[in-house]
C-alpha cells in the first residue's frame, strides 16, 4: 500500500560482477525506480554508486529516479572503516538522490524506505503518463507493440547451503569417561568403589580439582609477568582432612606401568552415585539424572556440587528440581566451551602430562592419547599399537604428508571443538580432516572456503584468484560433498565466464555433464538475447550493451 493505494511490486537483484556487464542492462527497461545499495562496512561499494552504478543507470534508463540503500546499519562503528551516515549524506547530496538507511538484521528503516522507494515510482509512472509515455510496473499499460521487448533474465538459483554436523564433543568426552582408557587418575568412594578420571578433563572443568590435582594455572597481572600460583594442594594437605570433600591420597604405581597413578580417597560421607554425577557434570557439562531422579538425591547431588564449588552444576540440578530442565542444555554448551579454552590453555601442546609425541617435519607437538583415541578413528588406530612406535606408555609416532602448522590446526579442534581455519591452509586442513575422519571439521573447512570463493568474486569471476574447478576435484577426492556441489553450481551458474578459462578444460565426465545441463544462462534465454539484438540492428537501433 502507497498511499492507501494497492500495487504489485516486483523485484529484480542484478548479478554485480563485471562479468554480467553485457547482460545485466537488459533488466533495466521498464524500471519504475532503481534502488542502489552499499554496505555500511564495505567503503569501496560506496564509492562504486559513484564510478559504476549510477553511471550505467543513467546511460540505459536516463531520467528513471534513483535511490541510494545504505545496508548493515546495525554495524556502524564496530570497525574503523564503516562507513559513517554523514559520509554517505554526503555522496547522496552530490548525486542528487534520496538516501535511506536499513538493517535488514534489526528490520530498521526497511518499511520507510521501501514506501519512500514506491513513492518515487508512482510519481515517475504519474509523470509518463502524463507525458503519454509507456509506464512500468506500477502501472500495467500494455508496450508499445512495435518495440522488441528485452527477454526476462531467469534466476541463477541459490548455491547449495553447508550444514554443519551437531558437535559431539560432549558425547565424545563421555565416552572417554566410560572407557577409563589412560586415565591418569584415581579416586576411591565409599572405601570400595573405583572411578578412573583424566586429569586432562578434572583440572580443565573444575577449579577445586585442579587445585587437587596440582594444575592451576599462572596468575598474570600488571606488576609481575607472572605469579606462579601456590595454592595448589600437596598430598600431605589432602591427607590431613582439610580438603573438603576429600579423604586422603596417595601415588600407587599399577602393575606393568612406568608411571605411578595418583590415588584419592573422597569422603565416606560422599556415595558413589553422587560423585559418579559429579564425573559426568565435568566431562560433559551435564549430569546424566534419570528421570525417576529422587529429590533426596537430588538434594545430596546439590550438597556435594557445593563441596566442590561447582555452582553451575547445583544450578542444573535446581532446574531438575524445578521442572525446568529446559534451561539446562545451553549450560552444558556454555560450560563445554569454558571446559575446551582451558584444555587449550593447560594441556594443548604441554609437555608436562602428555603421553604421545608426534614429530611432523622435525617439529615437535606433544598431546594426551585419552582425548586422540575418542576424537579420531585414525589416531585410535595409531594408538592403539598398530604402529609399532605407539605400543609404549610415551609414544613416538611420526607425520608424514603435511606441514606442522595444519596438524597443530587439527589437534586444537580435536582438543577443543574449535579451529582457527582462518589462520591456515583451509583447503589443506580439510584434506587432513578428511584423512584422519573428522567429518565435522570438514563441514566447517567446506563452510569457510564457499564464503572464501563468494568474497573472492565480488568485483570479477574472471579474474578471481581461486581455481574452481581444482577445488572441485580436490573436494570429489576427500569426501567434501557439500563443497563438490557448492563448485558445480558455482561452475554451471557462471558458464559464460568459466568456459573461457584454462581450467575449464580439466572438467570431465560427469562434472562437464552437469555443468552444460545446468548451465546459466540458459542456452534458450542467449538465444532470445540474439534474436532480440537481431531486431533492435534491423530497426537502426542497435541496442548499446556490448
Amino acid at each position: 500500500m502507497v498511499d492507501g493505494k494497492p500495487f504489485s511490486v516486483a523485484f529484480f537483484d542484478t548479478a554485480g560482477q563485471e562479468d554480467y556487464d553485457r547482460l545485466r542492462p537488459l533488466s533495466y527497461p521498464q524500471t519504475d525506480v532503481f534502488l542502489i545499495c552499499y554496505s555500511v562496512e564495505n567503503s569501496n561499494s560506496l564509492a562504486n554508486i559513484t564510478e559504476k552504478w549510477l553511471p550505467e543507470v543513467n546511460h540505459y534508463c536516463p531520467g528513471v529516479p534513483v535511490a541510494m540503500i545504505a545496508c548493515k546499519t546495525d554495524l556502524r562503528g564496530r570497525g574503523s572503516h564503516c562507513v559513517t551516515d554523514e559520509e554517505g549524506k554526503k555522496v547522496a547530496k552530490e548525486l542528487g538522490v534520496p538516501i535511506f538507511f536499513t538493517s535488514a538484521l534489526t528490520q530498521d528503516g526497511l518499511k520507510e524506505s521501501l514506501n519512500n522507494c514506491f513513492k518515487l515510482g508512482t510519481e515517475h509512472v504519474s509523470y509518463s503518463k502524463s507525458k503519454s509515455t509507456a509506464k512500468g510496473l506500477f502501472s500495467r499499460n500494455k508496450k508499445a507493440a512495435d518495440i522488441p521487448q528485452p527477454p526476462v533474465m531467469p534466476p541463477a538459483g541459490l548455491a547449495p547451503s553447508t550444514e554443519i554436523a551437531t558437535s559431539v564433543y560432549a558425547d565424545d568426552l563421555y565416552e572417554m569417561f566410560k572407557d577409563a582408557k589412560y586415565t591418569d587418575v584415581v579416586f576411591i568412594v565409599e572405601e570400595q568403589h573405583i572411578i578412573q578420571a583424566h586429569k586432562l578433563i578434572l583440572c580443565s572443568a573444575s577449579v577445586v580439582f585442579s587445585k587437587i590435582l596440582g594444575v592451576s594455572s599462572a596468575i598474570e597481572n600488571d606488576q609481575m609477568k607472572v605469579i606462579n600460583n601456590i595454592e595448589n594442594y600437596t598430598v600431605k594437605d589432602l591427607n590431613m582432612g582439610t580438603v573438603p570433600g576429600i579423604a586422603g591420597a596417595f601415588w600407587k604405581e599399577p602393575k606393568g606401568s612406568e608411571s605411578s597413578l595418583l590415588t584419592i580417597a573422597i569422603s565416606p560421607d560422599i556415595k558413589a552415585e553422587t560423585f559418579l554425577r559429579v564425573m559426568e557434570f565435568l566431562y560433559t557439562g551435564l549430569p546424566k539424572i534419570p528421570e525417576t531422579y529422587p529429590e533426596c538425591n537430588l538434594h545430596e547431588l546439590i550438597r556435594v556440587a557445593k563441596i566442590f564449588e561447582l555452582y553451575q552444576l547445583e544450578t542444573v540440578c535446581v532446574n531438575y528440581g524445578n521442572e525446568e530442565e529446559f534451561l539446562n542444555p545451553s549450560i552444558g554448551t556454555f560450560l563445554n566451551d569454558e571446559t575446551a579454552g582451558k584444555i587449550k590453555k593447560l594441556f594443548l601442546n604441554k609437555l608436562g602430562d602428555s603421553n604421545v609425541t608426534f614429530d611432523v617435519n622435525g617439529t615437535k607437538l606433544y598431546a594426551h592419547k585419552s582425548i586422540l583415541a575418542k576424537r579420531s578413528p585414525v589416531l585410535n588406530a595409531m594408538l592403539c599399537g598398530h604402529f609399532t612406535e605407539s605400543s609404549s606408555e610415551n609414544s613416538q609416532i611420526s607425520i608424514h604428508g603435511t606441514s606442522s602448522e595444519l596438524f597443530s590446526t587439527l589437534l586444537e579442534y580435536l582438543y577443543t571443538d574449535h579451529a582457527p581455519i582462518e589462520d591456515v591452509d583451509s583447503v589443506g586442513l580439510l584434506v587432513l580432516a578428511d584423512e584422519y575422519d573428522v567429518p565435522r571439521l570438514v563441514n566447517l573447512c567446506e563452510l569457510y572456503i564457499t564464503k572464501a570463493v563468494d568474497r573472492s568474486c565480488a568485483q570479477s569471476i574472471e579474474n578471481m584468484d581461486i581455481d574452481v574447478v581444482s577445488l572441485l576435484h580436490t573436494a570429489q577426492l576427500h569426501n567434501a560433498d557439500q563443497l563438490a556441489k557448492f563448485c558445480l553450481h558455482f561452475i554451471a551458474s557462471n558458464y559464460l565466464v568459466f568456459k573461457v578459462r584454462e581450467e575449464f578444460s580439466q572438467l570431465k565426465g560427469d562434472n562437464l555433464d552437469y555443468v552444460k545441463t545446468n548451465q546459466w544462462p540458459p542456452l534458450s534465454y542467449l538465444a532470445e538475447v540474439d534474436e532480440y539484438e537481431l531486431k533492435m540492428r534491423k530497426r537502426g537501433e542497435m541496442c548499446s550493451i556490448m
